[in-house]
């Protein structure tokens, strides 16, 4: 669900009647699921435009957020929305208004059929280009389209030649934003009119239509024709050409492999011609997929190694043949791989860039985690026993993770084909039962990756062991967790306890695991980001600002300060502050006070203004906490001082508490705190108290303090009312830092201090050195020149 967003093109527009009215406040500001998917398909099928409109803009927005890493609630709604966002392009473009611009309603269709359109949508969509007067329905209109035509088997000239008008349209944005984006969707085309644009694009007098139109000619089986062209575009290009320049260049130079660069096929010609196809295919797919047989059934290590690489590769077959295809190559991949598996090692020279066991790491690396079968235990944990290099051993534990892995709908399947199996097939199958060889050999396998982790001399490897137990295994891996969170390792501890964390593990050992993180020091070196998701998924969010490593001993108050980390609601929230706002210990206290005035506190979960509900009873407490002497680490004085400043609700006696605590602190934190909540009340009260005035000129001319802290004073002195500091900038105008002087002086440039000061700060500026002087030089020297 996504809250807030009110839509791409309709902001300002009214809705007809309350119900959708209703529905569209449900959409930016759910209350609950169920009411949600309603008000969105009330919306969607209203039979009013500005009502489907919206539906279409949050359908894609909320399916935008899956890409950084949200979900979408209305993608089960795709075929609904197809149907009403042609509905839409069917009709006229809407007109621009004060609401909304030209084509509105056609904008939005376009921006939802983004990954939806399909080949019945190509003649819309070329329509809709056409008639479009603005950016943003030409853009959606291009994405649309490199949709449709990918899902097009046949050509459609008429698309293409739409897009062609735009990208060759040069009344268009001066940055080619719109054009290249319109000849990027041309790729998508396999006919000749696309490789004719792609050509004409090339011959264009703006680079970046040449990149583009380049990289078009690239892909689907237009390069071997046209590699000439591309190579001799490319040479005239700078290095540093813009993006996706770069991705010109790696298509010329082809992908040779992962594990094989440098590596020879003993000037074999068959294999040369092979690898040759592959990196630079002809555009026939019978001669590509004779290629990658030669080379995975040739006797040639460094053949197969190849041929392993590109079946693994995003850059290899998946460049030019679709994942179905890829797929249909698994079983006759696999048992290539596990032969060589069986033979030696080879040798360093054979690939000088990968080193030893090259041919072993390609044939683990296209086995991988997806296409091992539990039968394979014992193989793989053969290798693991003889490898002797890292990432051997790494690829082999991948492998192990697949062989290990079996979830509960490959336990349904097999039990739904020992169903169908007959009476005498079944006599014949091997024993898979626990007690059966097999489980001997999955046992055997576990061993060993445990062996990773708690076998000193195979460190290295803790991280990826500890994720194929605690994920392949599922509950069975408990016992060999709780024996690596005993360990001495941090890292190997830190590992196991995120593993437990896990949401399907946490609640069994959430006992444990808070004995364990409450021990655990503040400040930690190693493993410090996944220890910090232990502790938030152990106690929630943030322990507090000043009062880490604290823990509250009283049930009540434990479980008080667990409701503010993991809030389970609004009014329980409070409660919970309350509590230990009232408990009479420091550290409650104090934790209490960080809660409230943080952001990543109670604002983070229930917005700013919920600091209301109890800011009579925070100041009341951190003002008692201010009256008291300051701990050893001055926390309970920070998190007071900060909870005044955060409220900004000052009173007549605040003057004199300040005064006091900046004369006691100790602490350069607590100072430095003091000093930035000082400025604040100075600045926002107009009080003008002489001690609290006269403690900050003396912090000011304090020699033994930092200069950063004796500046902070001079910025607060320049906060205050009228002419009641003048006297304390006047006096540490003299002291010896230039940062000092400076920080004073700026204090003398506001009117009325600058004509009385002017003869002063003239002098001082003339002392200064005009280059490397700190900022504040600057902006006094600014403030003495002549005004027009």
């Amino acid at each position: 669900m996504v809250a807030g967003f009110h839509s791409f093109h309709w902001e300002g527009c009214e809705l007809p009647d309350a119900e959708l009215e209703q529905a569209h406040d449900e959409l930016m500001a759910p209350t609950e699921g169920q009411a949600y998917l309603h008000a969105f398909r009330t919306l969607l099928h209203s039979g009013h435009t500005v009502a489907a409109g919206i539906a279409l803009d949050h359908f894609q927005y909320s399916g935008a957020l899956t890409r950084f890493g949200g979900e979408s609630a209305v993608t089960q709604y795709g075929p609904d929305v197809l149907a009403v966002a042609r509905e839409l392009l069917r009709q006229p473009p809407t007109p621009e208004d004060e609401d909304t611009s030209a084509g509105a309603n056609h904008a939005s269709a376009l921006n939802a059929m983004m990954n939806l359109a399909q080949a019945a949508d190509v003649d819309l969509i070329a329509d809709a280009l056409a008639l479009a007067t603005n950016a943003n329905v030409r853009s959606a209109a291009c994405s649309a389209a490199a949709t449709a035509l990918a899902a097009a088997e046949t050509p459609s000239p008429r698309l293409v030649a739409a897009l062609g008008a735009v990208a060759f349209d040069e009344s268009l944005d001066v940055d080619l934003e719109e054009r290249t984006e319109a000849l990027h969707a041309v790729f998508e085309a396999d006919d000749p009119e696309a490789t004719a644009l792609l050509v004409r694009a090339t011959e264009s007098g703006e680079r970046r239509m040449q990149v583009y139109g380049a990289l078009g000619l690239t892909i689907n089986g237009r390069f071997h024709d046209h590699r000439e062209r591309v190579e001799r575009l490319a040479a005239t290009w700078p290095q540093d050409a813009e993006y996706p320049a770069s991705l010109v260049r790696e298509a010329l130079t082809g992908f040779h492999s992962i594990y094989w660069l440098e590596a020879r096929l003993d000037g074999d010609p068959e294999l040369e011609r092979a690898h040759a196809e592959l990196m630079f295919p002809t555009g026939s797919e019978e001669a590509y997929h004779r290629a990658f047989r030669t080379l995975l059934h040739s006797g040639n290590p460094v053949a197969v190694g190849i041929a392993f690489d590109y079946f693994q590769s995003w850059q290899g077959l998946g460049h030019f043949l679709h994942e179905d295809e890829i797929e249909a190559y698994a079983p006759e991949v696999v048992a290539r791989a596990w032969e060589v598996l069986g033979d030696p090692p080879s040798p360093p020279g054979l690939s000088p860039r990968t080193g030893e066991a090259a041919n072993h790491i390609s044939a683990l690396n296209a086995i991988g985690a997806r296409w091992p079968q539990p039968s394979d235990a014992r193989r793989i944990a053969e290798v693991l026993e003889r490898a002797t290099s890292d990432e051997v051993r790494d690829k082999a534990l991948w492998v192990a993770y697949g062989v290990l892995d079996t979830d509960e709908t490959d336990e349904a399947e097999e039990a739904e084909e020992a169903e169908k199996a007959d009476d005498g097939a079944a006599e014949t199958t091997p024993d898979h039962t626990a007690d059966g060889p097999d489980r001997a050999d999955r046992d055997r396998l576990v061993d060993l990756v445990s062996r990773f982790v708690f076998d000193p001399s195979l460190c290295g490897h803790h991280e990826t062991a500890l994720r194929v137990l605690g994920e392949a295994l599922g509950p069975e891996a408990n016992p060999l967790l709780l024996r690596a969170l005993a360990s001495d390792n941090w890292d190997i501890h830190v590992q196991a306890a995120w593993r437990l964390s896990r949401s399907e593990l946490i609640d069994e050992h959430r006992e444990l695991l808070e004995e364990t993180v409450e021990g655990w020091p503040v400040e930690v070196m190693s493993s410090a980001h996944d220890a910090d998701l232990v502790r938030r998924a152990v106690f929630g969010g943030m322990h507090s600002i000043h009062w880490e490593g604290h823990r509250l001993a009283d049930p009540d108050l434990y479980r008080a300060h667990r409701e503010l980390r993991a809030p389970s609601g609004e009014e329980t929230y409070h409660r919970a502050l309350r509590t230990l706002l009232d408990s009479g210990q420091e550290v409650a206290v104090g934790i209490a006070l960080d809660h409230w005035h943080h952001d990543k506190g109670l604002e983070s979960h229930f917005g700013e203004q919920a600091r209301a509900v109890d800011a009579p009873k925070v100041l009341a407490r951190a003002r008692e906490a201010l009256h008291r002497p300051p701990s050893p680490t001055g926390a309970g004085h920070l998190s007071a001082l900060n909870a005044l400043r955060v409220a900004r609700s000052w009173e007549p006696g605040d003057a004199a508490l300040f005064t006091d605590i900046l004369r006691q602190a100790a602490d350069p934190e607590v100072r430095s705190c003091a000093l930035y909540t000082v400025s604040g009340f100075l600045c926002e009260t107009n009080t003008a108290d002489g001690e609290l005035i006269s403690t900050l000129g003396a912090l000011a001319r304090d020699e033994s303090l930092p200069v950063s802290q004796r500046t902070s004073a001079l910025g607060s002195l320049r906060d205050a009312p009228g002419d009641a500091a003048t006297e304390e900038l006047v006096r540490a105008t003299k002291c010896q830092e230039l940062e000092v002087q400076a920080g004073a002086a700026l204090g003398l440039t506001d009117e009325p201090r600058l004509a009385d000061h002017r003869d002063l700060l003239t002098r001082l500026v003339a002392s200064w050195p005009t280059e490397g002087a700190p900022w504040a030089a600057g902006l006094v020297r600014e403030s003495l020149e002549p005004r027009d």
